[in-house]
């Protein structure tokens, strides 16, 4: 895969400073990807499809987040597929997934937002040991 940089205009939450992303996939860490920050002690997170996890989750943005995705009132989900991840932090209990707060990247954009939705009735911390698609 040749990668491609994603931009997030307002990076990422706690990581502000770093506004340029690859997303790294490969066959021996399916279904996860890695989320690459560019530049000098750049972060770098991975990262697993939410509907991996919550088959069910909601891939729903609001008018304002479609504007930033740089996403037209014509687009549709067929004519502008967008990749949706969510980070999975490791602790000492295990792995967890954010449900709550999903990346999404345009690929005809690339550019991508860190959702944040009011009232998000999702897990910040599912345990990703629970998950069945996984």
């Amino acid at each position: 895969m040749t990668p491609d940089v994603v931009h997030f205009s307002e990076g990422l939450p706690g990581f502000e400073a770093c506004r340029r992303y690859v997303v790294m996939t490969g066959p021996s860490f399916e279904p996860f990807c890695s989320l690459q920050g560019q530049g000098t002690d750049a972060p770098a997170f991975v990262a697993i499809d939410p509907r991996r996890i919550a088959p069910d989750f909601p891939c729903h943005l609001e008018p304002s987040d479609r504007a930033r995705l740089h996403l037209t009132a014509e687009d549709s989900p067929e004519s502008a597929p967008l990749l949706w991840l969510a980070l999975v932090t490791v602790g000492d209990s295990g792995a967890t997934v954010n449900l709550r707060a999903p990346v999404v990247i345009n690929p005809q954009t690339m550019r991508g937002v860190q959702l944040m939705p009011a009232g998000s009735e999702q897990p910040l911390a599912f345990a990703l040991s629970s998950a069945e698609g996984v």
